[in-house]
């Protein structure tokens, strides 16, 4: 019982946690940046894509599916972080959503860790983090621990890997034939 509640109390913290960043960065960093989505900005997203593919190691990728639509690619990784931020904070699809973050957050890794360890190291523990979620999900203080009551399938790792994704996939592939 006691082990129980730690782990519940940590993976809290860890949902608490992983969530103020995507809050954070979907919210204060793109939403709320009148430069983000503004191509005569200094801090327009086609810059930071720009700048991220000069020493990335998935520089190709960029190039194909990030370059050519640097708004859309920026309005769906604004909406994304804010996603991942909510449905972290209140442990909703948790599993599907750490999937679709932790994609996210390995193109973030592949991008940018040349550009310094602060990059680096956030990219990195924030998969780890994903990775703790789909394994073992977002704990007894979620919706998904109300839910899984009812439907057992929400517990089911294997089935949200996939349909993350699936999901993952789908949004490259059609950012690369628009």
């Amino acid at each position: 019982m006691a082990k129980t509640m730690i782990s519940d109390n940590f993976t809290l913290i860890l949902r608490i946690s992983m969530a103020s960043i995507w809050l954070y960065a979907g919210i204060i960093g793109k939403l709320l940046n009148p430069g983000f989505l503004n191509p005569s900005s200094e801090q327009y997203v086609g810059f930071t894509i720009q700048y991220l593919a000069q020493g990335s190691i998935i520089r190709q990728f960029l190039y194909i599916v990030a370059m050519p639509h640097p708004v859309l690619v920026g309005t769906l990784v604004m909406i994304g972080e804010i996603c991942f931020g909510i449905l972290t904070l209140i442990g909703l699809m948790s599993r599907l959503c750490s999937v679709v973050a932790f994609y996210t957050n390995l193109i973030y890794f592949l991008s940018a860790s040349w550009t310094g360890a602060e990059e680096y190291g956030l990219n990195l523990l924030m998969m780890i983090i994903n990775a703790y979620i789909i394994a073992y999900g977002s704990g007894n203080f979620s919706i998904d621990s109300l839910i899984s009551r009812k439907f057992n399938a929400i517990n089911n790792n294997v089935l949200w890997i996939i349909v993350g994704t699936m999901i993952y996939i789908a949004v490259i592939v059609y950012l690369m034939v628009v």
